[in-house]
């Protein structure tokens, strides 16, 4: 049998290889599917325990159906980049859902039953052009019970918190059940019944209508001994004069995994606003739930409010004949640079409104985490709660104002492990004149075990402490107005969203604490913005001082063309003459220097993305190019010597 020729025996040989190619690939395609790589710097791709936690306790099939324009990303490209993303993630939770997601890449082409089906979901469409054509970038998604909950657009300005939107979305589908927020407060957030009896409506403020509309609001007395099992989030808005068997319902309730959206004020102008119905003129107006706050390793600073002299809102003095203007330190209208844009409750939102707010601190000693999430600036100072109290003086207080160069706490997120406020048991039930117990129970419920009790948090307790009860009232944040009988709220401010935002981030689990914001897919060009900056440091100087001699060569340019002689005409001597002609080329001079300085400006990024492109472009083929000719020249070498010692 005769042995193939040499360039058979390569062409088998590749053909070889070709086939082995492409079974590996098939084999790897299939057995390491779900196996991946995140060589990101902020591990983009990699999702986080919390979501994996909520991804393995899914127990019924959930379907995500991705509708993607393609066309979006060939005319916006950055909008390409960001659906590449939300792609690659979604396939990850596909992956290790462990079939319980089954995921859908669709293209709703315009008037094709796909687009249909992406309206009847309530996705956005976007028209790309005068034309009308719809693109679509949003997800559709529902479980075995046909819930459905839709991301109706992808917007990038979210993409920190792309996998605490996913996430959210598919644990409000694999546990449907509506939150349960319970409230408890001292002040009539309901409706004020004091003045109902007068004959006025009953009209509940603003984010309780909202509250309503999201979730199940259930209202708690302020003296009650057990937080019912269903409440998922308890809701408490001005403690004041708290019972014992009170304060320690809702210590056990958080020991023991419940979370808690507290409201507190060293000076609450809406209970001041109501002191002729509540609790009289002059009574106090300050919060007080110290006893657990120091549980929790957090203090509200007594008698102290925050002023805020950047972010101070504008109020008028005066009379409505006669405005004066004038800032108000201590109410507040604060934006973005004040709000944590790292945490899905503030991340997203641009304003919030506060009035005389309290300032938290962290105790020294604390075993939780203080997370503050809305801040002053430093431009602050903390202000005696007398001095805001009654007729402020606005104007004296802003004379007053000395900075203490240090932001402020007015919100802040508390989590870790925590002990009991009552090492020593439940508190002991007040005698009433008979010596009983006043809390005794009847018979039947006697009977029954009481609880035990919890001194060490089995988990880590999930709160969120505000220092203001006056971001609830609606002359703060919201016009209500009335619309043929209907009560319409118009925001000013973001306080409603504020305290949706924290309901949804609590009542959400542990899975959902435990996400923050994953950073973005763009990456800034840092080398070349820090090239940037030193360019602009090095001519700036030197700009400044060619404009300034060129505004001066003007000045005198103009100054001898206006000098005329009789009868309006200009004369000038030779000299003079002369000189406009130096003028005139020394300005010529200046400006050329000027556009060679805005020039010089862009040499070194030029540079860089000249070397940029050589490495992405050229370097790597002419480095493989010469690595294939020194091997050539090795083999070549190798050959010759074979043959001289045959």
């Amino acid at each position: 049998m005769m042995k193939p020729s040499r360039r058979a025996a390569a062409v088998i040989a590749l053909i070889s290889a070709a086939v082995l190619f492409v079974a590996i690939n098939v084999v790897a395609g299939h057995a390491l599917r779900a196996t991946r790589l995140d060589l990101t710097q902020q591990r983009l791709y990699t999702l986080s325990e919390g979501s994996k936690k909520t991804l393995a306790r899914i127990d019924e099939p959930i379907t995500l159906r991705f509708y993607y324009s393609p066309r979006l990303g060939d005319v916006v490209p950055s909008y390409g980049v960001f659906a590449q993303r939300v792609h690659e993630m979604l396939e990850e939770y596909a992956a290790l859902a462990k079939g319980k997601i089954k995921l859908e890449i669709l293209d709703p082409e315009p008037f094709s039953p796909t687009e249909d089906r992406a309206v009847a979901f309530g996705l956005q469409g976007v028209p790309l052009d005068q034309g009308g054509e719809q693109v679509y970038f949003g997800l559709a998604a529902t479980n075995s019970t046909d819930d459905q909950q839709v991301i109706p657009f992808f917007q990038p300005d979210r993409e920190r918190f792309l996998e605490y939107d996913l996430t959210k979305l598919i644990h409000s589908l694999a546990f449907p059940k509506k939150t349960v927020v319970g409230l408890v407060t001292s002040l009539p957030l309901e409706g004020d019944f004091m003045a109902a009896l007068q004959g006025r409506p009953l009209e509940p403020y603003a984010i309780v209508d909202q509250l309503r509309q999201l979730y199940e609001l259930r209202t708690l007395s302020t003296d009650f001994d057990t937080v019912p099992a269903d409440v998922d989030v308890l809701m408490i808005v001005h403690p004041q004069n708290l019972s014992e068997k009170t304060l320690y319902a809702i210590d056990q309730f958080v020991l023991k995994g419940g979370k808690a959206l507290v409201f507190v004020d060293p000076n609450s102008e809406t209970q001041a606003s109501h002191a002729n119905r509540m609790t009289g003129a002059g009574g106090p107006t300050a919060s007080n739930l110290d006893k657990l706050f120091t549980a929790w390793g957090v203090e509200l600073v007594k008698d102290k409010v925050a002023g805020d002299r950047r972010n101070a809102r504008r109020v008028n003095i005066g009379t409505s004949s006669r405005v004066e203007p004038v800032d108000y330190i201590a109410w507040l209208a604060l934006k973005e640079d004040s709000l944590n844009r790292d945490d899905p409750i503030t991340g997203d939102l641009s304003q919030i409104n506060m009035a005389t707010a309290g300032i938290l601190k962290p105790l020294p000693g604390a075993k939780t985490t203080f997370e503050p999430l809305i801040t002053t600036s430093t431009d602050a100072e903390e202000i005696p709660v007398e001095q805001v109290q009654g007729m402020p003086d606005v104007a004296g207080l802003l004379n007053d104002f000395k900075s203490g160069n240090a932001k402020l706490t007015l919100a802040a997120r508390i989590t870790g492990p925590a002990e009991t406020a009552f090492p020593d048991g439940p508190p002991t039930p007040p005698k009433d004149e008979k010596g009983k117990d006043q809390d005794q129970k009847p018979a039947a419920d006697a009977s029954k075990e009481a609880a035990p009790e919890v001194k060490v948090s089995a988990q880590p307790i999930n709160l969120v402490v505000v220092a203001d009860t006056d971001i609830l009232d609606d002359r703060f944040w919201v016009q209500v107005q009335d619309f043929f009988g209907q009560r319409v709220a118009v925001p000013a401010a973001g306080n409603g969203d504020f305290v949706a935002n924290a309901v949804d981030v609590l009542s959400g689990g542990t899975e959902l604490m435990g996400l923050r914001t994953r950073g973005t897919s763009a990456r800034p060009f840092e080398v070349v913005q820090e090239i940037q900056r030193r360019a602009d440091a090095r001519s700036q100087a030197r700009e400044k001082d060619l404009e300034q001699q060129l505004k001066d060569t003007q000045a005198k340019i103009k100054e001898l063309q206006g000098k005329e002689g009789p009868g309006g005409n200009v004369t000038l001597a030779a000299e003079q003459n002369q000189t406009l002609d130096n003028f005139r080329t020394q300005m010529l001079q200046i400006r050329a220097q000027l556009r060679q300085v805005q020039l010089d400006l862009r040499q070194d990024i030029d540079r860089l993305k000249v070397a940029l492109e050589f490495f992405d472009i050229a370097f790597i083929p002419l480095l493989v190019g010469l690595a294939a000719m020194v091997l050539g020249v090795v083999r070549v070498r190798r050959r010759k010597r074979r043959a001289e010692a045959g």
